[in-house]
């Protein structure tokens, strides 16, 4: 569900470029499907996940805390079951 702010955003794209609303909307999350499906080739074992740069919207990536805590619940998991 879209939020009132980013219908508005993507109406007035839309007009400003003399497309469809649906097209604007498809280019948005093309590019949020494209980092996700580059993260989640990352080598999970070893929690090496590439960086994704998108020019004027930032740089995606899974920050080192965020790789700790799942290694951390993955190492309770294999101690609790004796893996």
């Amino acid at each position: 569900m879209r939020t009132k702010r980013t219908k508005k955003y993507i109406v007035e794209t839309a007009k400003e470029f003399n497309v469809k609303p649906n097209q604007v909307e498809e280019v948005g999350e093309s590019m949020f499907r494209f980092v996700a499906e580059v993260m989640k080739n990352g080598d999970r074992k070893h929690f090496d996940f590439a960086e994704v740069r998108l020019m004027g919207w930032g740089l995606f990536k899974v920050k080192e805390g965020r790789k700790k805590f799942f290694q951390r619940l993955r190492d309770e998991k294999s101690t609790n079951t004796g893996k």
